[in-house]
Order: C-alpha cells, then structure tokens, then sequence
C-alpha cells in the first residue's frame, strides 16, 4: 500500500476504527502471553474460552468458562470481548473492501460469507429500523452474531455511532443472558454428576459441528 493510500486510510472513520480493533486485539493477545507466563492455570481457560467463541460461537465459549469454574464477570467480559473484537475487525474491513478502497485477499471469503448472511435477513430488520437491528442480535434464536449485525447496519445506512451502539448493547446483553442460562443449566446438571458441565460444553460444540455439515450438505 502507498505512503498516500496508508494516509487516506488513516484519515476515513472506518480506517481508524480498523487500527483501533488491531491494536486492542494485539492488547489481548499481549494479556494472553502474560497470563501464560505468570497464570497458566488460568491462561489455558481463557485461551479455551476465546477459542470456543472464536470458532464455535459465544454458547460454546461461555459453557467452557463456566465448566471451568470462572467467575459470571470473565466469563461475560472475556466473550464479549472476543465479539467485540470481531466486529472492530471485520466491519471496518468490509466497508473498506465494499468501496474498493481495500483488497483483503484472503479474508475476503469471510467477508462475501457475512455480507450474504447480511443480505438475507437485511429485508425483514429493515422495517423495524433500530429496533429490529437491535432484537436481530440480541435474540438467541437467530444464531447469526454481531459482525452479520453490523454489516446490516451498514446496509441500512445507519452511522457507524449508531450500528456500532446498537449492536454492542444488544451483544452485551445478549452475552449476559446467554451466561446465567448456561449458569443455571451447569449447576443443576452439576447435581447429578460433577462432570456434567463439561459434557455441555462438548454437547453445545458437538451441534455446532453438526449444524455447519448440515448446511454444507444442503448446498
């Protein structure tokens, strides 16, 4: 990239919010080593729990922080955590990419992936403006996560103030929910055999699993 691209990229919003996503991630990462060398005990929960968000999604990464004993505080803040740092990522990178101001190369497979989930849901959040955008990623059901969220929110012209609010709050209170369900469905299987916790959290990445071959399959 030229000296007089890396300005322009400096001086546009999304630019900025990018280098803000990056050095934060690098700050995590950086939290992550330290906790390794000084809490390995505790680095390997928290380097399971971001991973189990990371690739099996935020159900997955809270069973495992739970199972492991963490406090409700971590286990909330480290998932939202790892959200957030999905979205500071990938949102600006996509409305780079989407005004060819950007060529992500390999990222740009993640990238079509979330802006064709954004496209199919984009039609019924529309109507519902904030709100809809709002219940779009706090509701559970959907499964669809922040980052589609944001791209939404792009799609629908909103200022990245508002999007970026939005769809925080609604992780925000969308990871706390899903943390004292998870909470109260370990405890009571915990009643009946210690391991049970455990056996949830492999159960939740288990579905996970067998949810992405269904749908590669039905393709």
């Amino acid at each position: 990239m030229s000296s007089g691209k890396e300005n322009r990229l400096l001086s546009l919003p999304e630019g900025k919010l990018l280098i803000f996503g990056t050095l934060l991630l690098a700050l995590y990462l950086l939290f992550l080593f330290f906790s390794w060398l000084l809490f390995p005990e505790s680095y390997q929960t928290l380097a399971a729990m971001s991973a189990g968000n990371l690739f099996f999604g935020r159900a997955a990464g809270i069973s495992v922080g739970f199972a492991a004993e963490m406090s409700s505080t971590v286990v909330i803040g480290i998932n939202f955590l790892v959200e957030l740092l999905l979205v500071l990522i990938i949102y600006p990178l996509f409305v780079l990419s989407w005004n060819q101001f950007l060529n992500i190369g390999r990222l740009k497979s993640l990238v079509d992936k979330s802006h064709a989930s954004a496209v199919k849901y984009h039609p019924v959040i529309e109507k519902y403006g904030v709100y809809g955008l709002f219940a779009f990623v706090w509701f559970p059901f959907w499964m669809t996560g922040p980052v589609v969220g944001s791209i939404i929110g792009y799609m629908m012209e909103f200022r990245h103030r508002t999007t970026l609010s939005v769809v925080l709050i609604g992780t925000l209170i969308a990871t706390t929910c899903w943390a004292y369900f998870i909470l109260f469905l370990q405890e009571w299987a915990a009643a009946f055999d210690e391991r049970a916790p455990w056996f949830i959290a492999a159960g939740i990445v288990l579905l996970v699993i067998i949810g992405y071959i269904m749908r590669k399959l039905s393709k």
